[in-house]
């Protein structure tokens, strides 16, 4: 059968790779993960204002590249045949261009290794004219604000110039162009934590100049975030660890500052779900990954504290569906089974937490049930909450005579059906959070705690009845413990 060669047309070609959808920051993250896989230990990046025209380097202390290892990087499409390190974070020999051609029309790459220093450049425009795969070598950019050439130590620099409209850099003022670094630095601090942090090889990244810090989005070192055990899912080397969190309330943070930056990039609600690790480099950063069965889960605010790790090795790759942006990843179908499971209990737990101040809603013991004001049932596949009306102080009013009994039963049925659900939901969407236990105290607290001890269970010691209401009404107010019990007469 006869064959024949057609060559793509290059400049249209190069046009197409350009608009696979970096922004700025996953551009910049896909040049240092080849830093990373090049073995460096230090990163630094130069993202130059340049009087409006800017420019960026990345500068990495790694192993260099030989004059043909150089040729083969700026290859578009890599050896597919070739073995990986387990280390390597590369994917389909695409990134170091097309991340780079994303944003700017010309790439240039200086290396040295072994005292050797070779350089190669890509031009869209002479590409264009040309229409050849034809790369420029033996080219020096012009120096740049923060790094150096690669003259006197092993490494590489990347240079990027000639921002155009296809990249997220071009047209922005001055200030509009420094807050687009800060989401860069911010995005280095959530994809590449586990290195900057020593979870991973250490490593340490600069943007002009300043050190980028770690952000965890599991909260580990907070006193208050649950760990719900890991453990590892699937058999033989499909197998992946996992390890899902329920993060803390609001109220569990010394302050909103410290909220908010735990929140992570773009905030509580769109950092829940699921975080894939891919060699410890973070490629999805909060997502459901399309689980949850016939109604696919959704990132509303009840679960905003569930996070849950994943960790994949480079073998999965194909199974995982990693893309050419490492951003994106869907789950076997092999696996789908379990990790519903794990995301469903983890979504379960953060929804008490998210209600209840992280306090328990099930499985209350005995003392705490029959204090407890709110009851949950379950009916027909349905949520119901309902008072408790073997509450002691409920169940006295519904003690009284037949006209007082009927009063009572008209006023709690109205309480129940007149809860202002959904005014109360858009408030906590809205990040209007409900009054806490200490901004709840009134001068009429300390009488009516007392009043509740009094008609507790029989026999039940008041510090013991009294800490139960105490935690069934989310209260850490030692100043009310204490008053409550003098005027009942109790030690404390």
């Amino acid at each position: 059968m006869d064959s024949l060669e057609i060559a793509p047309h290059a400049g249209a070609l190069l046009k197409s790779l350009r608009g696979f959808g970096y922004s700025p920051e996953t551009a910049l993250a896909d040049l240092v993960d080849n830093s990373l896989s090049a073995g460096a230990g230090q990163i630094r990046l130069s993202i130059d204002w340049n009087d409006g025209d800017p420019r960026i380097a990345v500068r990495d202390d790694g192993r260099g590249m030989s004059f043909s290892a150089l040729r083969d990087g700026m290859r578009f499409g890599g050896d597919e045949d070739r073995e990986r390190d387990t280390d390597d974070l590369g994917r389909f020999g695409l990134g170091l261009k097309t991340a780079s051609l994303s944003q700017c029309q010309r790439l240039t790459v200086v290396t040295r290794q072994a005292g050797v220093t070779s350089s190669m450049c890509w031009d869209v425009e002479k590409v264009r004219k040309t229409r050849s795969w034809c790369a420029e070598i033996g080219i020096t950019p012009p120096p740049f604000d923060h790094v150096s050439l690669p003259d006197d130590a092993d490494g590489t620099l990347v240079a990027l110039e000639r921002m155009d409209e296809m990249g997220g850099l071009f047209g922005l003022d001055k200030e509009g162009f420094f807050a687009k670094i800060q989401d860069v630095r911010a995005h280095f601090g959530m994809v590449f934590h586990r290195f900057l942090d020593g979870d991973a090889r250490r490593v340490t990244i600069f943007i002009n100049d300043r050190p980028v810090e770690g952000w965890d989005p599991m909260l580990r070192t907070h006193p208050a975030t649950k760990p719900l055990g890991a453990g590892r899912i699937g058999a033989g080397a499909q197998a992946v660890q996992v390890a899902p969190f329920v993060l803390p309330h609001r109220d569990r943070f010394a302050n909103e500052a410290e909220f908010t930056a735990a929140g992570g990039p773009g905030g509580w609600a769109e950092r829940q779900g699921f975080y894939i690790y891919r060699a410890k480099r973070l490629v999805v950063a909060g997502s459901w990954l399309g689980l949850g069965g016939h109604r696919e889960w959704t990132k509303d605010e009840s679960s905003r504290l569930a996070r849950i790790a994943v960790d994949l090795p480079q073998t999965v790759d194909a199974a995982w569906r990693i893309d050419v942006r490492k951003a994106r990843a869907r789950p076997p179908a092999a696996l789908k089974k379990r990790l519903s499971a794990l995301g469903g209990h983890c979504r379960d737990r953060a929804r008490e937490v998210f209600a209840w101040r992280g306090g328990v809603v099930r499985q209350k013991g005995p003392q705490e049930a029959a204090l407890s004001v709110w009851n949950e049932e379950h009916r027909s596949g349905k949520r119901r909450y309902r008072i408790n009306r073997d509450h002691p102080i409920i169940a006295e009013l519904l003690a009284a005579d037949a006209a007082r009994r009927k009063l009572a039963r008209a006023a709690i049925s109205l309480i129940e059906r007149s809860v202002p659900i959904e005014r109360i939901w858009l408030d906590l969407s809205d990040n209007v959070e409900a009054a806490t236990g200490r901004e709840a105290v009134d001068d009429h607290l300390v009488e009516d705690l007392v009043t509740a001890v009094r008609s507790a269970v029989p026999g039940l010691a008041h510090a013991d009845v009294l800490d139960g209401l105490l935690r069934t009404m989310r209260l850490d107010a030692p100043e009310i413990r204490k008053s409550v019990l003098e005027k009942l007469g109790s030690p404390q």
